[in-house]
């Protein structure tokens, strides 16, 4: 074949228009094409290099290209960064579908060396919806499994559990009282505030608030990850406080606060609207897009992929830029795991998406083709050299 019969079959695939004998063509070409044409005419074929989305794709297909595309990142970026392009996890790792609004993800057959698990079945299960909520007398709800219905009412303030998320009422609220909710582990959660804010937990956080807005602004405390998005009311401005180290100053917007004690600074992201963080060492205000990362002083970073921060929201794992300890401390918290590292934490990047709705080893399957490499015993993730 010549190579504008090969970037044809390539693009045919692409679409799914091969015919029985285009589709004999190209397997059999591909099975024994070299690295280095194939990254040549699979560049062409992407039309300069833009990436190719693979819908479906035979098992035999997706592993043979796997390897090769692993071998063309490393080759192209070399250690001990090694980049995972959208089209490796489209095509290797595995087929995205797009599916009631969420990303899901099939995962292609793992080779035997893949992933060491200690005995068969022992993988992982990913997180789930559930919290625990503590009442104003200090009597705690575990929500996981409460059915539909109203579970308190604390001086007229209504608490509603229905699908999965918490509400308030406090239409006939005479007074306020103070909730809290935590997620442990595992868990992330979503409720609506008195006044129609919503908020959602990422796991291993906690919210404290009202049962009622009765004063003049609203506030509530934070520490773990929360995303907001606050209904405006300019009479009664909203503020969070995150761990007695700073505050969000806000009236009416969506934001991203990551205030984990394990992470080096705490984040506050804005996707719309206008913030005000304050700190005992200074203040600024963000426009849409940037960061505040407080330290001891409070650095705005205006280059800032939003869509990776609040991609926990939407069911997704973004790694995009991320180091193995970032990644690790965020399967730590989803997966309730111990992770140990054999030596010393490997100096790389992971570049790619995937669902937080997979479990362990599928999640390790395609991060171990960046070239590290683990080992799961019990709930231990073991990282090795």
């Amino acid at each position: 074949m010549t190579d504008d019969q090969k970037i044809l079959l390539l693009k045919r695939y692409m679409d799914r228009t091969l015919t029985d004998q285009e589709a004999t063509d190209f397997f059999s070409w591909y099975y024994n094409v070299s690295a280095d044409e194939f990254h040549n005419l699979l560049q062409r074929a992407s039309d300069g290099g833009q990436p190719l989305v693979y819908e479906e794709a035979s098992p035999a297909f997706l592993t043979q290209l796997n390897s090769r595309l692993t071998a063309l990142d490393n080759k192209e970026q070399g250690a001990p960064v090694r980049k995972l392009s959208r089209l490796w996890w489209a095509a290797a790792a595995a087929v995205l579908v797009l599916a009631a609004g969420t990303w899901t993800i099939l995962k292609r057959p793992a080779a035997k060396q893949d992933i060491a698990v200690n005995k068969p079945g022992q993988d992982i299960a990913p997180g789930s919806n559930g919290a625990i909520l503590t009442l104003a007398d200090g009597s705690q709800i575990t929500l996981d499994s409460l059915g539909n219905g109203q579970i308190s009412n604390q001086h007229g303030s209504r608490v509603i559990l229905q699908s999965g998320s918490l509400t308030y009422d406090a239409a006939g609220a005479s007074t306020a009282s103070y909730n809290t909710i935590r997620t442990p582990i595992a868990r992330q959660f979503r409720l609506v505030l008195p006044d129609g804010s919503k908020v959602w937990l990422n796991a291993a956080s906690m919210l404290k608030y009202p049962t009622a807005f009765t004063g003049t602004d609203r506030t509530v405390e934070i520490s773990g990850e929360a995303y907001f998005e606050i209904t405006p009311n300019a009479q009664q401005p909203f503020r969070v406080k995150i761990d007695n180290k700073a505050t969000i100053e806000v009236l009416g917007t969506d934001f991203n606060i990551n205030a984990y004690t394990d992470e080096s600074s705490i984040r506050t992201t804005l996707l719309t609207g206008s913030i005000r963080v304050n700190t005992t060492g200074g203040s600024a205000v963000l426009k849409p897009g940037q960061q505040a990362a407080i330290r001891e002083t409070i650095q705005v970073n205006n280059e800032i992929n939003t869509g990776q921060v609040t991609a926990w929201k939407d069911g997704i794992f973004n790694f995009d830029g991320m180091g193995v300890g970032e990644v690790m401390r965020q399967l730590t918290r989803w997966y309730d795991i111990e992770v140990i590292y054999e030596k010393n934490v490997p100096d790389i990047r992971f570049y790619g998406e995937i669902g937080r709705n997979l479990s362990l080893s599928q999640v390790l399957e395609g991060l171990k083709l960046s070239g590290v490499n683990f080992r799961i015993e019990g709930r231990k993730l073991i990282v090795l050299p």
